[in-house]
């Protein structure tokens, strides 16, 4: 009798051993599913040159770093449309104190390397109005991930660290 139940007993553990491990394998096909679309949107977005990058960390040119509210520090690019509103701590050249980068223009050159090499989009743009331009440098991982740099006559150069948010297509659901 003991033996029958340490038989049933042991098949019962090995039983249940093995469906909680293909579990496991089914848990971790799922997350690198969601992980290669969210590259994907990623990808589709840079290249449709539809996405926010939202910043979290500033860089003064003198050192340190600074905290930000991403809903109040970003930059919108929707194809020729672009949006900068960040905020800026450091040297300025001109009469009036500037304390943060608030712009609604145009993106009059966007180049992005076409080497898409280790997972790194590179993209150099100047967006301008018709007071002020700004050279905007972004490198974009391919999990998100986002470090950008603007340069202006008034201003030091500055970095920011931050995240990317692809823009949905209106009628689609990315």
């Amino acid at each position: 009798m003991k033996k029958v139940l340490f038989i049933l007993t042991t098949v019962i553990i090995l039983s249940s051993c093995a469906t909680s491990r293909e579990g496991g394998i089914s848990r971790s096909d799922e997350r690198k599913q969601r992980k290669l679309a969210e590259q994907e949107m990623i990808k589709s977005a840079v290249e449709s040159r539809r996405f926010i990058v939202k910043f979290e960390h500033f860089y003064p040119a003198h050192g340190g770093i600074i905290n930000l509210y991403p809903k109040y520090n970003y930059i919108v690019v929707d194809g020729e449309k672009a949006i900068i509103n960040a905020a800026y701590f450091g040297r300025q050249y001109d009469l009036r104190p500037i304390a943060g980068f608030n712009m609604h223009g145009k993106t009059m050159r966007f180049e992005a390397d076409p080497n898409y090499r280790g997972g790194l989009y590179e993209i150099t743009m100047r967006v301008a109005n018709g007071k002020n331009s700004f050279d905007v440098d972004l490198a974009i991982g391919k999990d998100g991930n986002c470090t950008a740099s603007i340069a202006n006559a008034k201003t030091d150069f500055v970095r920011y660290r931050g995240y990317i948010v692809p823009i949905k297509e209106k009628g689609k659901d990315m």
